[in-house]
């Protein structure tokens, strides 16, 4: 698994990248082909002691994205944390899949996966201004056309309450979300 770490108002030594890479051996025995990883450290400023690193991981898979999020009080406790949280995410999606490729139809199964990875783009200061804000951030990424019920589980694994996606029964863009009751919402444009 190849690594890029990026950090914010902290400095690693030697101790800390040679831990960084322990964990991520942890989580790279259960990644299959090759995948990227994204970690980003940053220390917070506020006033109380706790939750003052914070870590942010990014798993780029063929196919796949999954991310994490943690805090804590010293970059180790951050490393412990977001690591533990992606070996779990690993572990959901590889049930989750397994339970769907024997739903899948021969169809979806002879189309290679493309490459998804998160490209993202900063937009400058004077974007897009409304009287509710600004667009201060742009995502871009790349789209395979999808079953609804792959679509939940990217969705899940992203831990995100809505996701955008090709439907490959109908070839039209689709938003699945999920509702407050815990099932799920589907919403399917039509041109007017």
């Amino acid at each position: 698994m190849d690594l890029r770490i990026f950090t914010r108002n902290i400095e690693l030594n030697s101790e800390a990248e040679q831990y960084i890479e322990k964990k991520l051996k942890r989580l790279d025995r259960h990644m299959h082909g090759s995948a990227e990883a994204k970690l980003e450290l940053s220390r917070t400023s506020s006033r109380s002691q706790t939750d003052r690193i914070v870590a942010q991981m990014t798993i780029s898979a063929p196919g796949n994205t999954l991310r994490g999020q943690e805090a804590g009080l010293n970059l180790f406790a951050a490393i412990d944390a977001v690591t533990d949280v992606m070996d779990r995410q690993i572990r959901r999606y590889k049930t989750r899949v397994s339970k769907s490729r024997g739903r899948r139809s021969v169809r979806n199964q002879e189309q290679a996966p493309p490459d998804i990875a998160e490209l993202q783009n900063e937009l400058p200061e004077d974007a897009v201004v409304s009287e509710f804000g600004r667009v201060v951030r742009s995502k871009r990424f790349p789209m395979k056309p999808m079953a609804v019920e792959e679509a939940i589980v990217e969705m899940e694994l992203l831990d995100h309450d809505f996701f955008l996606f090709q439907n490959i029964e109908t070839e039209g863009f689709n938003v699945i979300y999920r509702r407050t009751d815990g099932d799920y919402g589907l919403i399917e444009p039509e041109a007017s």
